[in-house]
């Protein structure tokens, strides 16, 4: 039986190595395009348009400010510096202030690097690519507006390499793709990016539930995310679509004092479901007969008024019509794993999963864990105290390494449209 669990994760792990380098092309030495779909036209802002349409410090944008960050400031010390060569600084102050932001910021600052080097290309090494400029970042003199996120390190000021501000409006539309929470095409000289705050679980942690969500249990208790144990069987559903109780074999994350933006999904009947931007939940879009086709699954932030979600009840599935979104912070963050991928959360059916918008990807991606999961059932269980009179186990906080591994390449592979590779 072990040899046979050992065959299956050896198979697990290779399928998706294989998946994940399937999505690449490899090419010849020198400078190269790897692709993996086709490049979208860009549609070009006009001064003063931003994205999204609402206030730079809301919930949907970049958020209320923190306050200045001064040299001085134990949060000076979140704040990092950027030293990506295909990124141009203009350093005006002479003291590095602009290479210093935070690490969502400078994350998406490198997304944007790459967009812009594909968008314009040149013909190296004669016409080298146009690269991003940064003529401002980290602003510690109080230059800005009283409640800049400059003061932060959450906003760069961009142009491009060349100043040809020709290329403003579309250097502004790669700032959206690239991931940016707030862009606006500010003035003739500049486009202005900001980034919601690094103390956001929802950042961090991308797909989770509340701690205030509750489960059912195959004994038929109810319990909180907060309360539940890896070992529980909570009611989730199988792949064609049939309602049963599956094991929590992991948590992708856990954090009982995590805070995080959640969306909540309320019912025509009464249910809602909370959980981060680009947790997954299933949908139907028209209240007919249910069958597997016609259910999908979606990033929460996406889910709109007049979609409809699977309510899981005890042998059964019904639908019931989402009549409003609300976005709020709350705390505990919580992403149980089960056998399944799939989970009833207050009564509505969920995946386990975020991040990746095709179940069959992100299910295969885990496989490997729920191997692990059956292997283990058959190797000895040792019990770690601190004293000799404590032989409880505590619970395993933060984020589990694999699905660390995962985010992190995730964010790789699937966030850009195309990656430039020297």
């Amino acid at each position: 039986m072990i040899a046979a669990c050992s065959q299956r994760l050896v198979h697990s792990v290779a399928f998706v190595i294989l998946l994940l380098s399937g999505l690449t092309l490899s090419c010849g030495p020198g400078p190269r395009l790897i692709s993996q779909r086709k490049h979208k036209k860009t549609s070009p802002f006009v001064l003063k348009q931003h994205v999204p349409n609402v206030s730079e410090y809301t919930l949907g944008a970049s958020g209320q400010p923190d306050g200045p960050i001064k040299r001085g400031d134990p949060r000076f010390q979140d704040l990092v510096e950027n030293h990506d060569s295909n990124v141009i600084f203009r350093d005006e102050e002479r003291d590095g202030s602009d290479r210093i932001m935070s690490k969502r910021c400078k994350d998406k600052l490198e997304a944007l690097a790459i967009k812009v080097m594909n968008q314009w290309p040149g013909s190296p090494p004669e016409t080298p690519p146009v690269k991003v400029r940064v003529k401002e970042a980290w602003d510690d003199n109080l230059l800005h507006g009283e409640t800049s996120l400059h003061y932060e390190g959450r906003a760069v000021d961009v142009a491009t390499s060349d100043r040809d501000r020709s290329k403003l409006g579309t250097l502004a539309r790669l700032a959206v793709e690239a991931g940016f929470d707030w862009v606006e095409y500010e003035s003739h000289g500049h486009i202005h990016c900001s980034v919601q705050s690094d103390s956001s679980a929802a950042i961090k942690n991308g797909g989770c539930f509340n701690g205030e969500s509750t489960v059912r249990l195959s004994d038929g208790k109810t319990r909180t995310m907060a309360e539940i144990q890896v070992g529980d069987h909570v009611m989730s559903m199988r792949s064609d679509g049939v309602i049963e109780y599956s094991e929590i074999i992991a948590f992708m994350d856990r954090d009982d004092n995590g805070y995080g933006l959640f969306y909540t999904l309320h019912t025509e009947t009464g249910e809602s479901i909370t959980l981060t931007a680009k947790h997954l939940v299933y949908i139907v879009n028209q209240n007919m007969s249910l069958t597997i086709d016609r259910m999908d699954a979606v990033f929460a932030e996406s889910v709109e008024e007049g979609q409809f979600l699977l309510i899981g009840e005890r042998d059964s599935i019904r639908l019931s019509q989402v009549t409003a979104v609300t976005v709020e912070t709350r705390r505990g963050i919580y992403a149980p794993l089960t056998k399944h991928g799939t989970i009833v959360v207050d009564d509505i059916v969920a995946s386990c999963y975020a991040f990746i918008d095709n179940i069959v990807i992100a299910h295969a991606a885990f496989a490997p864990m729920r191997a692990y999961h059956d292997i283990s059932q058959f190797l000895p269980s040792y019990t770690w105290s601190v004293d000799n009179n404590d032989t409880s186990v505590a619970t395993p906080t933060g984020m589990h390494w694999y699905a660390n591994v995962l985010y992190t390449v995730g964010r790789t592979l699937f966030s850009k449209d195309t990656l430039y590779v020297h």
